[in-house]
C-alpha cells in the first residue's frame, strides 16, 4: 500500500489557502490596531493622572495657605481678646467700689 501524491492542486484548495492566509493577515492587522488603541488609551490615562496629581498639589497648597491665614487670624483674635480682658480689668479697677 503505497502513498500516492497527486501532482495537481484544485481551485478549492487554492481558495481555502487564500482564505486562511487572508484571515491570518486580517487577524494580525486587527490585533495590531487593538494594541495601538490600547497604547493610546494608556497614554491618555497617564496624562490624566499627571493632571490630577498637579491639581491635587495645587489644592493642597491652597488649603495650606488658608490654614496659615486662619491660624494667623486666630492668633489675632486671641490677642484682641487678651487686650479686651486687660481693658475690662483696668476699667474695673477704676470704678469706685460701693
Amino acid at each position: 500500500m503505497a502513498i500516492r501524491i497527486e501532482k495537481s492542486v484544485s481551485y478549492g484548495q487554492i481558495a481555502s489557502t487564500g482564505v486562511i492566509f487572508a484571515g491570518m493577515i486580517g487577524a494580525f492587522v486587527w490585533a495590531q490596531a487593538d494594541i495601538r488603541s490600547l497604547g493610546e488609551h494608556q497614554k491618555r490615562i497617564d496624562s490624566d493622572l499627571v493632571a490630577i496629581r498637579q491639581e491635587a498639589a495645587a489644592r493642597e497648597a491652597r488649603i495650606r495657605g488658608v490654614e496659615i491665614a486662619q491660624a494667623s487670624q486666630s492668633s489675632d483674635l486671641r490677642s484682641i481678646q487678651i487686650g479686651i480682658s486687660r481693658i475690662e480689668a483696668q476699667l474695673e479697677k477704676l470704678q469706685p467700689r460701693p
